[in-house]
């Protein structure tokens, strides 16, 4: 069963790469990734474990039957940089239009009466109040590192649009439920679907909690809006540990090892993958290896025991505290050995 998006010339040339669709956005996806049963138990498990579905949440999650996303909000409320705005867009989208949505979600998966009474104008603010208490309790805690994580995925897939042009791009989407197969691009979803762009191009979106499929958007109020296809961001979906608190914990190196309690900084959230955004220089204490001895340089590294042949960086040499070292090949230090254990010296000592 395959989602086909027919892409012409005007097409391809219209693609769009967004950041976001904001946090109302993501904290609709993330009520309905809660409540979907065909999600993995072990999908964002550690992020699961830290957050609930609250009975303040009632009139939201009435919109958004199990297993599926739902009636969608994000598209009847647009792009939105900020739970405000998110909001206010909420309370504005016409009665007509959350109607149709809400008649094209229930075609599929029945919607309970206290979802219909939310499109009434005495609903929409019990609706939003529902909205906002899960981003507070689902969303706002970890929104900043989201954030500049799905803005750090947006720049990556423009410097692609830019460098290789539209067809790379696509062709980078590919995997598991993506292929490009120019002009068409195909989804691996549930039922059959045939998509004509028509011109307007479409909008690239990265998202957290859509889960691991990607996620088709029209507005059938507006066929001339761009259509968005939010996919999930890199790595996003893997086996990755989630954050153990809200203040999002100092993280490991490279390596994966936590080093001497060392936190680096990033654009990336801690339980998801490093390379996903730029990293800052790392801190002065990760200079001293875990068991709190300095690290030897470069040069006393390489050097053998002239006696006993040992190697200087991880037996007996040890270099001594405080002696500035060259950075010379002809300057690499010496190693003396003693007997019992072997020192290294700077040259000419």
């Amino acid at each position: 069963m395959v989602w086909r998006i027919h892409f012409s010339e005007d097409d391809l040339a219209r693609i769009q790469v967004s950041p976001t669709m904001g946090p109302l956005a993501e904290t609709v996806l993330a009520v309905a990734l809660l409540r979907c049963p065909q999600q993995p138990r072990t999908l964002l498990g550690d992020w699961r474990g830290q957050v609930r579905v609250t009975p303040g949440m009632r009139p939201l999650t009435a919109l958004l039957p199990p297993g599926c996303h739902g009636v969608d909000l994000p598209t009847l409320t647009g792009e939105q940089a900020t739970i405000e705005l998110g909001l206010q867009a909420l309370l504005d989208v016409p009665r007509g239009h959350l109607l149709v949505e809400m008649e094209y979600t229930d075609q599929r998966h029945r919607l309970p009466a206290l979802a219909w009474a939310m499109a009434e104008s005495g609903g929409r603010p019990e609706l939003a109040g529902a909205v906002e208490a899960a981003y507070q309790e689902l969303v706002r805690p970890f929104w900043p590192r989201i954030r500049a994580w799905l803005h750090a995925e947006q720049a990556t897939r423009r410097r692609t649009l830019a460098r290789e042009g539209p067809g790379a791009l696509l062709a980078s989407l590919q995997g598991p439920r993506i292929r490009w197969r120019p002009p068409i691009l195909e989804i691996l979803k549930p039922g059959n679907g045939e998509m004509e762009l028509g011109g307007r191009g479409i909008a690239l979106v990265p998202s957290v909690f859509v889960g691991k499929e990607p996620s088709l958007h029209e507005n059938p109020n507006d066929m001339d809006e761009v259509p968005r296809l939010v996919l999930p961001a890199s790595d996003a979906c893997g086996p990755r540990r989630a954050p153990r608190d809200r203040r999002w914990p100092r993280w490991s190196g490279g390596t994966g090892r936590r080093c001497c309690g060392a936190s680096r900084t990033g654009a990336a959230p801690p339980n998801w993958p490093a390379g996903s955004a730029s990293r800052s220089p790392r801190p002065a204490s990760t200079r001293r290896c875990c068991a709190g001895r300095a690290s030897s340089p470069p040069a006393a590294r390489a050097a053998r025991c002239c006696t006993c042949s040992r190697r200087s960086a991880r037996s007996c040499c040890k270099p001594d505290k405080g002696r500035a070292w060259g950075g010379a090949a002809s300057e690499a230090p010496a190693v003396v050995c003693t007997g019992a254990s072997c020192r290294v010296t700077a040259p000419g000592s």
